[in-house]
């Protein structure tokens, strides 16, 4: 679990709230009509914008900024460096027993290693992976994208209901004492739309961002070792590959 994206939500919009709480009103600060313009417009532009089944995929991945469910990069590291020991020792076919454990941790895992262990040719082992890891990729940039544009989209839905608000408003100049009130409701969306964006949207478009780019990182690790299998290459040589893709500092031993 990812506690930091937690923490940094809950602490930021908590913060927005005892300011609220502490200038005077809360009560001021909620409007329905506000609430619609900003968050059902910014929603429902958004959903213009990508096939519906994309769209849904890309707001159910916020939950992966809580729970990504990635492997430990060093755990992960040891895993493939005891695949890549045991085939040198005893032979390609010798992954065969453990082929299960290959797919329970990574389907593209279990996949590179079924093409190795069935003697496909290394080129097309390669080829075949690069094109899993293209659509992989385009799926989770789909999912970033989707918080993106609800992140362009709320401060714009805000400043639309901002200006709607202020065309009802000059509609009453006639009545001084509605100007005040009239004009706080007005401004009241563009805040909408200002915490909505940089509170929700755009952690969450970097988050995702960054575990996109960890993701696509264990599939190279994955595909990498299978080269260093096919090649017969030492070990110790991927530890140290593996160790530099992955940016960790690996334990003497």
């Amino acid at each position: 679990m990812d506690i930091a994206t937690l923490i940094g939500l809950v602490a930021a919009f908590l913060l927005i709230a005892i300011t609220i709480f502490i200038g005077g009103s809360a009560g001021a600060f909620i409007n329905i009509p506000s609430l619609l313009i900003t968050v059902g417009g910014g929603f429902s532009a958004a959903m213009a914008g990508f096939p519906m089944a994309e769209y849904i995929g890309g707001l159910k991945a916020f939950l992966k900024t809580i729970n990504p469910g990635m492997p430990d990069p060093l755990e992960t590291i040891d895993f493939l460096v005891d695949i890549a020991k045991r085939a040198r020792k005893e032979g390609i076919l010798s992954l065969e027993s453990s082929i299960d454990d290959f797919y329970a941790r990574d389907p593209f895992l279990g996949n590179v290693m079924r093409m190795l262990i069935d003697g496909l040719d290394i080129s097309e082992i390669e080829s075949n992976a690069e094109a899993a890891m293209a659509q992989i990729e385009q799926k989770l940039s789909t999912e970033a994208a989707v918080w993106e544009t609800l992140g362009d989209l709320f401060p714009a839905f805000g400043m639309i209901g901002t200006l709607i608000g202020l065309i009802q408003m000059l509609q009453n100049l006639s009545d001084p004492s509605a100007l005040g009130p009239g004009m706080a409701v007005a401004m009241i969306t563009t805040l909408y739309g200002a915490i909505l964006a940089n509170v929700l949207c755009i952690p969450t478009t970097k988050k995702l961002k960054y575990y996109k780019d960890l993701t696509m990182t264990f599939k190279e690790a994955y595909l990498m070792t299978a080269q260093a299998i096919e090649k017969g290459s030492n070990p110790n040589i991927l530890k140290q590959k593996l160790s530099g893709l992955f940016g960790v500092e690996l334990k003497e031993e």
